[in-house]
């Protein structure tokens, strides 16, 4: 078996239903829920109900490793 790995960055997650849910890293008491659209390049973040802080993504990238099956020698 062989395998594929490849990296996902944010721009190429952009079209995709991207969300990341984590505590607000403040409070550590608040869900917060972003998606691919509320990033560093917009200001486009969420606010914190608790603690008020803006949160937005600056970066992700998703490492995908697949299995695959070797080429079949003719």
């Amino acid at each position: 078996m062989h395998r594929v790995v490849d990296k996902i960055s944010l721009d190429r997650l952009m079209d995709r239903d991207l969300k990341v849910s984590f505590l607000c890293p403040y409070c550590k008491s608040t869900r917060i829920t972003l998606t691919a659209s509320q990033t560093m390049d917009s200001w486009n973040g969420i606010d914190c109900s608790k603690c008020e802080a803006h949160i937005l993504l600056d970066s992700v990238s998703l490492v995908v490793i697949k299995e695959t099956l070797p080429p079949e020698d003719l």
